[in-house]
């Protein structure tokens, strides 16, 4: 009995032994499991180049390989993600490895792009947005403005920075957005600067616009912000404080640019066409103007070759750098319903370190 006994009792330390040996066998391959993961996907990334995902619903895979068995999840349309480096497949597909968050993985090549500055002589695409590009749902966030600037190939943008209110008091306001305009600039590396709302109608005036619009640009300097600050001078219907002084206002104008230039800050003139060839054309500065052509496609023209009234002001033509075509895209070249320019790159590359 004894006997019996004795070997009930060895099987049993022998089963805990085994449970024993069994947890610590699963608690050292979880252990050297996490040891991999963390080895893995803790990467630098600080040499990477910084991609966005350009379309929806891409799948992120564990190895270069479409396998449903092998995927981690599903990319939104935007998200930033670190390259580190390019695979090809035994199928010859091209593979992006990345680092999205805290996990290393795969994506197809053709799923990403990332900022490539052009320093061509030509005519480029420039992007310029607000508060209203968040309100009439063009972007959600930060990484969805990155994948359109990269998917309509833009090599600039401008962010209004807010402005001078039409009422009577003309109250300062700051865009409540900017700042997520300037993240997805920053991410992307894509230089870009700034615009305000100017309704300034006496001098005092335009010395308060100036702190207010030093101010921000102090706030928000950056190598990237390297664009002139944009002065928005535009008729506003009868709405706007200054509609009733135009015959003045290229005069208040012209005090305004001196007041940045003893600032050191560097402008340009945004107006429509139409005003700009009536009042503000004999001021000293480069101007970005907007006329739109209703094609619903990027032109493969210069605004000079246009049938718009202003074509026959010589001095405003030659003073123009920029202009804005459309308020509503271009069709499948830019696909959301935006502002969008061309602009002399000759001129705006020369602001880009």
């Amino acid at each position: 009995m004894s006997n019996i006994l004795e070997k009930i009792v060895i099987n049993k330390k022998n089963i805990i032994i085994s449970i024993i040996s069994l947890i610590l066998i699963i608690f050292v391959i979880i252990l050297i499991s996490k040891i991999y993961v963390y080895v893995r996907d803790n990467v630098d990334v600080s040499n990477a180049i910084h991609g966005v995902i350009i379309e929806e619903n891409v799948v992120f895979y564990r190895s270069p390989k479409e396998s449903k068995w092998r995927d981690i999840r599903n990319f939104d349309l935007g998200e930033y993600v670190n390259v580190l480096e390019t695979k090809i497949d035994k199928e010859g597909k091209e593979w992006y490895k990345v680092k999205a968050k805290d996990r290393v993985g795969y994506v197809l090549k053709e799923k990403v792009d990332n900022f490539k500055f052009s320093e061509e002589n030509k005519r480029v695409l420039m992007s310029d947005v607000s508060k209203f590009n968040i309100i009439y749902k063009h972007f959600n966030n930060s990484g969805e403005y990155a994948a359109f600037l990269l998917n309509s190939n833009m090599n600039y943008a401008y962010i209004r920075i807010g402005g001078r209110g039409y009422g009577e008091e003309g109250n300062f306001y700051t865009d409540p957005n900017y700042k997520m305009f300037i993240e997805a600039c920053e991410y992307l590396r894509l230089p870009y600067g700034f615009y305000y709302i100017d309704e300034a109608i006496t001098t005092q005036e335009l010395d308060e616009e100036v702190e207010f619009v030093k101010k921000i640009l102090d706030e928000n300097k950056s190598n990237l912000c390297v664009l002139p600050l944009v002065i928005d001078v535009e008729n506003h219907d009868g709405e706007g404080r200054a509609d009733e002084i135009w015959e003045e206002r290229a005069s208040l104008v012209s005090e305004l640019i001196n007041k940045f230039k003893e600032k050191n800050i560097e402008t340009l003139i945004y107006s429509n066409a139409k005003t700009a060839n009536e009042y503000l054309y004999s001021i000293d500065s480069k101007f970005w103007i907007a006329y739109y052509t209703l094609e619903n496609k990027i032109p493969d023209y210069w605004y000079t070759d246009t049938e718009e009234e202003a074509v026959q002001n010589v001095e405003l033509m030659n003073k123009i750098v920029a202009w804005q075509f459309t308020e509503t895209g271009a069709g499948k070249e830019i696909e959301k319903n935006v502002d969008a320019s061309l602009v002399d790159n000759n001129y705006f590359k020369k602001f880009v370190k």
